[in-house]
Protein backbone atom coordinates (compact mmCIF):
# COMPACT_ATOMS: atom_id res chain seq x y z
CA UNK A 1 0.00 0.00 0.00
CA UNK A 2 1.31 3.43 -0.95
CA UNK A 3 2.50 5.98 1.57
CA UNK A 4 1.05 8.82 -0.49
CA UNK A 5 -1.34 8.73 -3.43
CA UNK A 6 -3.45 10.92 -5.69
CA UNK A 7 -7.04 9.92 -6.35
CA UNK A 8 -7.96 11.31 -9.79
CA UNK A 9 -11.65 11.38 -10.65
CA UNK A 10 -12.03 10.57 -14.36
CA UNK A 11 -15.76 11.31 -14.38
CA UNK A 12 -14.99 14.85 -13.21
CA UNK A 13 -12.33 15.19 -15.89
CA UNK A 14 -14.91 14.31 -18.52
CA UNK A 15 -17.58 16.53 -16.95
CA UNK A 16 -15.22 19.53 -16.83
CA UNK A 17 -14.32 19.03 -20.49
CA UNK A 18 -17.98 18.82 -21.50
CA UNK A 19 -18.87 21.91 -19.44
CA UNK A 20 -16.22 23.97 -21.23
CA UNK A 21 -17.13 22.50 -24.62
CA UNK A 22 -20.80 23.39 -24.19
CA UNK A 23 -20.00 26.91 -22.99
CA UNK A 24 -17.73 27.82 -25.92
CA UNK A 25 -19.55 25.98 -28.72
CA UNK A 26 -19.13 26.02 -31.66
CA UNK A 27 -15.44 26.64 -30.95
CA UNK A 28 -13.21 23.56 -30.93
CA UNK A 29 -11.88 22.60 -27.48
CA UNK A 30 -8.27 21.38 -27.51
CA UNK A 31 -7.19 20.13 -24.07
CA UNK A 32 -3.70 21.22 -23.10
CA UNK A 33 -2.16 18.14 -21.48
CA UNK A 34 1.49 19.13 -21.36
CA UNK A 35 3.78 18.20 -18.47
CA UNK A 36 2.09 14.78 -18.22
CA UNK A 37 -1.28 16.54 -18.05
CA UNK A 38 -0.13 18.85 -15.27
CA UNK A 39 1.28 15.90 -13.35
CA UNK A 40 -1.89 13.80 -13.35
CA UNK A 41 -1.17 11.45 -16.26
CA UNK A 42 -1.42 12.56 -19.90
CA UNK A 43 -2.19 9.18 -21.43
CA UNK A 44 -5.10 8.44 -19.12
CA UNK A 45 -6.37 12.01 -19.42
CA UNK A 46 -6.21 11.88 -23.22
CA UNK A 47 -8.24 8.67 -23.22
CA UNK A 48 -10.88 10.24 -20.96
CA UNK A 49 -11.08 13.48 -22.97
CA UNK A 50 -11.21 11.58 -26.26
CA UNK A 51 -14.18 9.57 -25.04
CA UNK A 52 -15.79 12.87 -24.00
CA UNK A 53 -15.36 14.30 -27.50
CA UNK A 54 -11.83 15.72 -27.83
CA UNK A 55 -10.17 15.19 -31.20
CA UNK A 56 -6.92 17.09 -30.74
CA UNK A 57 -4.50 17.65 -27.87
CA UNK A 58 -1.86 20.29 -27.24
CA UNK A 59 1.47 19.53 -25.59
CA UNK A 60 4.77 21.35 -25.13
CA UNK A 61 7.44 18.99 -26.46
CA UNK A 62 8.10 16.33 -29.07
CA UNK A 63 8.58 13.74 -26.33
CA UNK A 64 5.15 14.52 -24.91
CA UNK A 65 3.60 14.12 -28.36
CA UNK A 66 5.36 10.80 -28.95
CA UNK A 67 4.00 9.46 -25.68
CA UNK A 68 0.47 10.04 -26.99
CA UNK A 69 1.00 8.60 -30.47
CA UNK A 70 -1.35 5.67 -29.85
CA UNK A 71 -4.27 7.76 -28.55
CA UNK A 72 -5.63 8.29 -32.04
CA UNK A 73 -6.02 12.07 -32.02
CA UNK A 74 -4.26 14.97 -33.69
CA UNK A 75 -1.37 16.42 -31.72
CA UNK A 76 -0.20 19.99 -31.60
CA UNK A 77 2.90 21.47 -29.99
CA UNK A 78 2.62 24.91 -28.41
CA UNK A 79 5.67 27.13 -28.24
CA UNK A 80 8.93 26.98 -30.16
CA UNK A 81 10.24 23.76 -31.72
CA UNK A 82 13.92 23.00 -31.32
CA UNK A 83 15.69 22.70 -34.71
CA UNK A 84 16.64 19.05 -34.19
CA UNK A 85 13.00 18.14 -33.45
CA UNK A 86 11.44 19.50 -36.63
CA UNK A 87 12.13 16.49 -38.86
CA UNK A 88 10.37 14.10 -36.49
CA UNK A 89 7.45 16.51 -36.10
CA UNK A 90 6.96 16.71 -39.85
CA UNK A 91 7.32 12.94 -40.33
CA UNK A 92 4.69 12.28 -37.67
CA UNK A 93 2.29 14.98 -38.91
CA UNK A 94 2.46 16.84 -35.59
CA UNK A 95 1.18 20.41 -35.83
CA UNK A 96 4.11 22.79 -35.24
CA UNK A 97 4.20 26.33 -33.87
CA UNK A 98 5.99 29.00 -35.87
CA UNK A 99 7.38 31.74 -33.59
CA UNK A 100 9.43 33.52 -36.29
CA UNK A 101 10.41 33.50 -39.95
CA UNK A 102 13.67 31.62 -39.48
CA UNK A 103 11.78 28.75 -37.89
CA UNK A 104 9.21 28.85 -40.68
CA UNK A 105 11.92 28.55 -43.34
CA UNK A 106 13.58 25.69 -41.46
CA UNK A 107 10.25 23.85 -41.25
CA UNK A 108 9.62 24.47 -44.97
CA UNK A 109 13.07 23.24 -46.00
CA UNK A 110 12.74 20.16 -43.81
CA UNK A 111 9.31 19.36 -45.21
CA UNK A 112 10.61 19.77 -48.76
CA UNK A 113 13.42 17.24 -48.15
CA UNK A 114 10.90 14.79 -46.72
CA UNK A 115 8.36 15.40 -49.46
CA UNK A 116 5.71 16.21 -46.85
CA UNK A 117 3.43 19.14 -46.07
CA UNK A 118 4.05 20.60 -42.61
CA UNK A 119 1.00 21.88 -40.73
CA UNK A 120 1.81 24.97 -38.66
CA UNK A 121 0.22 27.55 -36.40
CA UNK A 122 1.85 30.98 -36.45
CA UNK A 123 2.40 32.33 -32.96
CA UNK A 124 1.81 36.05 -32.40
CA UNK A 125 3.24 37.85 -29.38
CA UNK A 126 0.41 40.21 -28.42
CA UNK A 127 1.78 40.95 -24.95
CA UNK A 128 3.26 37.81 -23.37
CA UNK A 129 6.84 38.82 -24.18
CA UNK A 130 8.01 35.24 -24.52
CA UNK A 131 7.79 33.94 -28.09
CA UNK A 132 6.22 34.92 -31.37
CA UNK A 133 6.02 37.62 -34.01
CA UNK A 134 5.07 41.05 -32.67
CA UNK A 135 1.68 42.38 -33.68
CA UNK A 136 2.90 45.19 -36.00
CA UNK A 137 4.65 42.58 -38.19
CA UNK A 138 2.07 39.84 -37.75
CA UNK A 139 0.00 40.33 -40.89
CA UNK A 140 2.98 40.39 -43.23
CA UNK A 141 4.66 37.48 -41.44
CA UNK A 142 1.57 35.27 -41.73
CA UNK A 143 1.20 36.09 -45.44
CA UNK A 144 4.88 35.32 -46.04
CA UNK A 145 4.74 32.01 -44.15
CA UNK A 146 1.56 31.04 -46.00
CA UNK A 147 3.36 31.57 -49.32
CA UNK A 148 6.17 29.16 -48.47
CA UNK A 149 6.04 25.81 -50.28
CA UNK A 150 5.46 22.64 -48.24
CA UNK A 151 3.81 24.60 -45.43
CA UNK A 152 0.11 24.68 -44.56
CA UNK A 153 -0.69 27.59 -42.25
CA UNK A 154 -3.52 25.82 -40.48
CA UNK A 155 -3.73 28.24 -37.56
CA UNK A 156 -2.81 31.57 -36.01
CA UNK A 157 -2.77 32.13 -32.27
CA UNK A 158 -1.58 34.18 -29.35
CA UNK A 159 -1.47 33.86 -25.58
CA UNK A 160 -2.95 36.02 -22.82
CA UNK A 161 -0.56 36.58 -19.88
CA UNK A 162 -3.24 37.78 -17.45
CA UNK A 163 -6.64 36.56 -18.64
CA UNK A 164 -7.82 36.13 -15.07
CA UNK A 165 -7.22 39.85 -14.39
CA UNK A 166 -9.65 40.87 -17.12
CA UNK A 167 -8.28 44.44 -17.31
CA UNK A 168 -7.89 47.01 -20.07
CA UNK A 169 -4.63 45.50 -21.30
CA UNK A 170 -6.23 42.07 -21.65
CA UNK A 171 -9.23 43.49 -23.51
CA UNK A 172 -6.83 45.39 -25.77
CA UNK A 173 -5.06 42.14 -26.64
CA UNK A 174 -8.37 40.53 -27.56
CA UNK A 175 -9.31 43.52 -29.72
CA UNK A 176 -5.94 43.61 -31.49
CA UNK A 177 -6.03 39.89 -32.24
CA UNK A 178 -9.62 40.21 -33.43
CA UNK A 179 -8.54 42.94 -35.83
CA UNK A 180 -5.65 40.79 -37.09
CA UNK A 181 -7.92 37.82 -37.77
CA UNK A 182 -10.40 39.99 -39.66
CA UNK A 183 -7.63 41.63 -41.68
CA UNK A 184 -6.42 38.19 -42.72
CA UNK A 185 -9.91 37.33 -43.95
CA UNK A 186 -10.16 40.60 -45.87
CA UNK A 187 -6.87 39.85 -47.60
CA UNK A 188 -8.02 36.39 -48.58
CA UNK A 189 -5.75 34.48 -46.19
CA UNK A 190 -7.82 31.50 -45.08
CA UNK A 191 -6.93 30.35 -41.56
CA UNK A 192 -8.73 27.25 -40.33
CA UNK A 193 -8.01 27.64 -36.59
CA UNK A 194 -7.84 30.99 -34.82
CA UNK A 195 -7.24 30.85 -31.09
CA UNK A 196 -6.43 32.98 -28.08
CA UNK A 197 -8.32 31.62 -25.06
CA UNK A 198 -6.72 29.63 -22.27
CA UNK A 199 -8.70 28.39 -19.25
CA UNK A 200 -9.31 31.78 -17.66
CA UNK A 201 -10.18 33.43 -20.97
CA UNK A 202 -12.58 30.67 -21.98
CA UNK A 203 -14.41 31.19 -18.71
CA UNK A 204 -14.16 34.93 -18.16
CA UNK A 205 -13.61 36.55 -21.56
CA UNK A 206 -16.36 35.39 -23.92
CA UNK A 207 -15.02 37.50 -26.80
CA UNK A 208 -11.85 35.39 -26.87
CA UNK A 209 -13.82 32.21 -27.57
CA UNK A 210 -16.20 33.40 -30.29
CA UNK A 211 -15.76 34.58 -33.88
CA UNK A 212 -13.32 35.33 -35.30
CA UNK A 213 -11.82 32.86 -32.80
CA UNK A 214 -12.89 29.24 -33.14
CA UNK A 215 -10.59 27.25 -30.86
CA UNK A 216 -9.90 27.34 -27.11
CA UNK A 217 -7.05 25.74 -25.17
CA UNK A 218 -8.12 24.87 -21.60
CA UNK A 219 -5.55 23.40 -19.26
CA UNK A 220 -5.84 24.01 -15.53
CA UNK A 221 -9.65 24.30 -15.64
CA UNK A 222 -9.91 20.70 -16.84
CA UNK A 223 -8.71 19.72 -13.37
CA UNK A 224 -11.03 22.11 -11.54
CA UNK A 225 -7.95 23.92 -10.27
CA UNK A 226 -8.20 27.25 -12.08
CA UNK A 227 -8.33 30.73 -10.64
CA UNK A 228 -11.32 31.25 -8.32
CA UNK A 229 -11.39 34.92 -9.38
CA UNK A 230 -12.72 34.06 -12.85
CA UNK A 231 -16.50 34.45 -13.17
CA UNK A 232 -17.30 31.35 -15.22
CA UNK A 233 -20.71 30.62 -16.67
CA UNK A 234 -20.18 26.90 -16.07
CA UNK A 235 -19.40 24.71 -13.06
CA UNK A 236 -16.16 22.78 -12.61
CA UNK A 237 -15.22 20.15 -10.04
CA UNK A 238 -11.73 19.37 -8.67
CA UNK A 239 -10.43 16.03 -9.93
CA UNK A 240 -7.59 15.60 -7.43
CA UNK A 241 -7.55 14.29 -3.88
CA UNK A 242 -4.06 13.97 -2.37
CA UNK A 243 -3.91 11.50 0.49
CA UNK A 244 -1.57 9.76 2.89
CA UNK A 245 -1.75 7.96 6.26
CA UNK A 246 -0.52 8.60 9.75
CA UNK A 247 2.79 6.79 10.22
CA UNK A 248 3.18 7.63 13.91
CA UNK A 249 1.20 9.14 16.78
CA UNK A 250 3.22 10.25 19.81
CA UNK A 251 2.70 12.35 22.90
CA UNK A 252 5.64 14.70 23.25
CA UNK A 253 6.54 16.75 26.35
CA UNK A 254 6.46 20.52 26.79
CA UNK A 255 9.61 22.19 25.50
CA UNK A 256 10.18 19.53 22.85
CA UNK A 257 11.10 20.87 19.40
CA UNK A 258 9.81 19.49 16.12
CA UNK A 259 11.62 19.19 12.80
CA UNK A 260 14.85 20.46 11.26
CA UNK A 261 15.98 23.80 12.56
CA UNK A 262 13.83 23.40 15.69
CA UNK A 263 11.33 25.84 14.21
CA UNK A 264 8.42 24.66 16.39
CA UNK A 265 8.48 24.26 20.16
CA UNK A 266 5.73 22.59 22.14
CA UNK A 267 4.39 24.78 24.93
CA UNK A 268 2.80 21.82 26.72
CA UNK A 269 2.56 18.07 26.41
CA UNK A 270 0.80 17.49 23.09
CA UNK A 271 -0.13 14.77 20.62
CA UNK A 272 1.96 14.90 17.45
CA UNK A 273 1.44 12.86 14.29
CA UNK A 274 3.94 12.03 11.56
CA UNK A 275 2.83 11.78 7.93
CA UNK A 276 5.08 10.09 5.32
CA UNK A 277 4.82 13.02 2.90
CA UNK A 278 7.49 15.61 2.20
CA UNK A 279 8.83 17.95 -0.40
CA UNK A 280 10.21 15.02 -2.41
CA UNK A 281 6.56 14.10 -2.99
CA UNK A 282 5.72 17.63 -4.06
CA UNK A 283 4.34 18.82 -0.73
CA UNK A 284 5.95 22.28 -0.55
CA UNK A 285 8.58 23.09 2.06
CA UNK A 286 6.98 26.52 2.28
CA UNK A 287 4.02 24.92 4.10
CA UNK A 288 6.28 24.45 7.13
CA UNK A 289 4.42 25.75 10.20
CA UNK A 290 1.65 27.03 7.90
CA UNK A 291 -0.12 24.20 6.12
CA UNK A 292 -3.06 22.14 7.31
CA UNK A 293 -4.31 18.62 6.63
CA UNK A 294 -7.54 16.73 7.33
CA UNK A 295 -7.65 13.81 9.77
CA UNK A 296 -10.97 12.30 10.82
CA UNK A 297 -12.69 15.27 9.23
CA UNK A 298 -10.83 17.85 11.31
CA UNK A 299 -8.16 20.35 10.32
CA UNK A 300 -4.74 19.69 11.82
CA UNK A 301 -1.86 22.16 11.46
CA UNK A 302 1.56 21.30 10.09
CA UNK A 303 4.17 21.98 12.76
CA UNK A 304 7.88 22.25 12.22
CA UNK A 305 9.56 22.10 8.84
CA UNK A 306 8.29 19.92 6.01
CA UNK A 307 11.07 17.38 5.47
CA UNK A 308 12.04 15.47 2.34
CA UNK A 309 10.03 12.41 3.36
CA UNK A 310 7.92 13.39 6.38
CA UNK A 311 5.79 16.13 7.87
CA UNK A 312 4.50 16.54 11.42
CA UNK A 313 1.03 17.63 12.49
CA UNK A 314 -0.55 18.67 15.77
CA UNK A 315 -3.35 16.28 16.79
CA UNK A 316 -4.96 18.27 19.62
CA UNK A 317 -8.33 18.28 17.82
CA UNK A 318 -8.24 14.55 17.06
CA UNK A 319 -7.08 12.94 20.33
CA UNK A 320 -8.34 9.54 19.16
CA UNK A 321 -6.13 9.55 16.04
CA UNK A 322 -4.34 6.30 15.32
CA UNK A 323 -1.53 5.06 13.11
CA UNK A 324 -2.98 4.23 9.71
CA UNK A 325 -5.67 6.92 9.74
CA UNK A 326 -6.24 8.54 6.35
CA UNK A 327 -4.79 12.01 5.90
CA UNK A 328 -6.14 14.33 3.21
CA UNK A 329 -3.67 16.99 2.10
CA UNK A 330 -5.82 18.25 -0.80
CA UNK A 331 -9.49 17.40 -1.07
CA UNK A 332 -12.50 16.60 1.06
CA UNK A 333 -12.88 14.48 4.17
CA UNK A 334 -16.27 14.41 5.84
CA UNK A 335 -17.60 17.96 5.78
CA UNK A 336 -14.15 19.54 5.74
CA UNK A 337 -12.28 20.59 2.62
CA UNK A 338 -8.82 21.84 1.70
CA UNK A 339 -8.71 23.08 -1.88
CA UNK A 340 -5.65 23.11 -4.08
CA UNK A 341 -6.12 26.87 -4.36
CA UNK A 342 -5.81 27.15 -0.56
CA UNK A 343 -2.68 25.00 -0.52
CA UNK A 344 -1.09 27.06 -3.30
CA UNK A 345 -1.92 30.37 -1.65
CA UNK A 346 -0.59 29.21 1.72
CA UNK A 347 2.58 27.96 0.05
CA UNK A 348 3.03 31.25 -1.80
CA UNK A 349 2.77 29.66 -5.24
CA UNK A 350 0.20 28.74 -7.90
CA UNK A 351 -1.96 25.67 -8.44
CA UNK A 352 0.00 24.79 -11.58
CA UNK A 353 3.16 24.29 -9.53
CA UNK A 354 1.38 22.16 -6.94
CA UNK A 355 -0.01 19.83 -9.62
CA UNK A 356 3.10 19.55 -11.77
CA UNK A 357 5.27 19.18 -8.67
CA UNK A 358 3.68 15.93 -7.52
CA UNK A 359 6.60 13.51 -7.20
CA UNK A 360 7.16 10.12 -8.76
CA UNK A 361 6.55 8.45 -5.41
CA UNK A 362 2.95 9.67 -5.46
CA UNK A 363 0.84 6.83 -6.86
CA UNK A 364 -1.80 7.99 -9.33
CA UNK A 365 -5.09 6.16 -8.80
CA UNK A 366 -7.86 6.69 -11.35
CA UNK A 367 -11.44 6.35 -10.23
Amino acid sequence: MSRVWADINCDRWAANFRAIKEAVAPAVVVPVIKSDCYGLGAHRAATVFRQAGARRFAVATLEEARALADVGCELQILGAPMPEEISAMVKNDIVISVPDMSTARLIGNTAAKLGRIARVHVLIDSGMGRLGTLLPEALETIRTVAALPYIDVEGVYSHLPAAEVNDASTHNQVEQMTTLMRDLTKQGVDIRYRHLANSSAAGGLPASAREPFNMVRPGIDLHGAGSPDVMRSYHLEPVLTLKSRLAAVRRLPAGFTVGYGRTYKLTETQLVGTIPVGYADGYPYSLSNKGQVLIRGRRCPIIGSVCMDYSQVLLDDVPDAEVGDDVVLIGTQGKARITIQEVAETAGTITYEILTGLGRRVERRYC
